[in-house]
Order: structure tokens, then C-alpha cells, then sequence
């Protein structure tokens, strides 16, 4: 059980603005509508049950409460019990996942660049790992050839999961074999 109050969820009036401040939960309403907006709409066959904090790293979770069960949940990582910024942060690159989640398998490089393209737009700093910069360019390459690819490739598939380099050539002109590939490979760390 919980003994200390984790940041980010405590809400306070700013008398300035007349308004209240945004909570992680808040955010991750806002910034999945921006998301659908800029990405395509969410898969609402999945409950997003909210946020929790603790463990070592973020990650969004399935939990299974019956064999149909369909929840996920945005888990961030310890030291967002402490730290605003990181949880915002965090929260940001987890934002995208929720537009198709995947049950638990491993993202490929186009989810995880639109996670990072995302975070980058909404989050408090940039992200910078290697990793993760690496699978931003080649969402980059792709939004180059068109900027309308991933709306388009969700039109026709909602699922990143499901997404094969055959099945992006096929819907974005001038996409090259390589890139299709490095797009299609699911995403390590």
C-alpha cells in the first residue's frame, strides 16, 4: 500500500487563470485526443483503466481479468513517485500505445517512432535514447515521403501490430524496401 502521496495527481486552483491545474490524468486524456487527432482514432474495444507508478521502467500493462478481458493500464516507472517531470515525460511516450494496443507483444519500430514523434511534440523534453532516436527517423523518412502515411496506413489497418513492409509499399508511393523493413522490425531497446 501506498504511504506517501505520488506527484502528478494532486489537481490545484490557479487563481490567475481561474482554471485547475492538469493531473497525469488529465494529460493522458488530453494527449490521447491530440494523438487520435494526429494519428488516427484509438481501438475502443480496450479499456484504459489510468495510470500507476512503481517498478523499474514504464510500460503500458494488460492486466487479465478474465479470459475477454481487454484493460490496459499506463505503468510508470519509481521514480515518478517523486518527479512530476518524469512522469510527464514517461506518460508521454506511453500515450501512443494506447491507440492500438497489442496485448502484451513486442511494438514494432513504427509504433515506437510515433511514440517517440509524439513525446517530442507534447512531453517536457525531448526523448534522446539512441534507441528510440534511431526508430524517430524512420518515422521522419516516412512522414518526408508523406506526411499523411500514418493516417493513411491506419485507414486501412488500425493495428501497428499488424503492419508489414508489403503492406506500407503497397499504400505509400515511393517507399523503399529498406525502410519498409527497418519500419516492420519490432522495436529493441
Amino acid at each position: 500500500m501506498l504511504t506517501s502521496p505520488t506527484v502528478g495527481f494532486v489537481r490545484t486552483w490557479q487563481e490567475e487563470s481561474k482554471r485547475w491545474t492538469y493531473t497525469l490524468t488529465t494529460l493522458l486524456g488530453d494527449w490521447l485526443n491530440q494523438a487520435e487527432r494526429q494519428f488516427g482514432t484509438r481501438d475502443r474495444s480496450w479499456t484504459i483503466l489510468g495510470i500507476e507508478v512503481g517498478g523499474p521502467r514504464p510500460v503500458v500493462w494488460f492486466p487479465q481479468y478474465s479470459q475477454e478481458s481487454r484493460c490496459v493500464v499506463i505503468h510508470l516507472s519509481d521514480t515518478c513517485q517523486s518527479n512530476e517531470e518524469q512522469a510527464r515525460f514517461e506518460l508521454s511516450q506511453e500515450i501512443v500505445h494506447l491507440l492500438t494496443p497489442n496485448g502484451g507483444g513486442a511494438a514494432l519500430n513504427i509504433e515506437e517512432g510515433i511514440a517517440t514523434l509524439f513525446a517530442n511534440l507534447v512531453g517536457p523534453r525531448h526523448v534522446n535514447a539512441p534507441s528510440y532516436v534511431k526508430v524517430l527517423g524512420y518515422v521522419e523518412e516516412l512522414l518526408k515521403i508523406d506526411p499523411e502515411a500514418i493516417i493513411k496506413l491506419r485507414a486501412n489497418s488500425d493495428r501497428f501490430q499488424d503492419f508489414t513492409p508489403e503492406f506500407i509499399q503497397k499504400r505509400v508511393t515511393g517507399v523503399s524496401d529498406q525502410l519498409a523493413s527497418d519500419l516492420c522490425t519490432p522495436y529493441r531497446d
